[in-house]
């Protein structure tokens, strides 16, 4: 699994979105759901985290934790 420094997602890959968890439904249809992940990947809420270090470092630096965002996408979004 790719590494993900993101404070809605954890180092096992679960995310922390509400449909997924208390507002889901099996009518959902999936095209909502993978919007909602791209607009969690798109906007990170430090306020409901699943990474709490990566989540304060949010709160306290956005800059800085984009930065680093960045820079593990680089690292370890490679192709195999």
């Amino acid at each position: 699994m790719t590494k993900l420094y993101h404070p809605n997602i954890d180092k096992l890959g679960r995310i922390c979105l509400d449909i997924l968890k208390e507002k889901w439904s099996p009518a959902l249809q999936i095209r909502t759901v993978l919007l909602s992940i791209q607009a969690l990947l798109s906007a990170p809420n430090p306020d409901d985290f699943l990474d709490a270090d990566v989540a304060e470092k949010w709160k306290a630096d956005e800059k800085g934790a984009k930065a680093i965002a960045r820079d593990w996408t680089l690292k370890y979004a490679h192709e195999i």
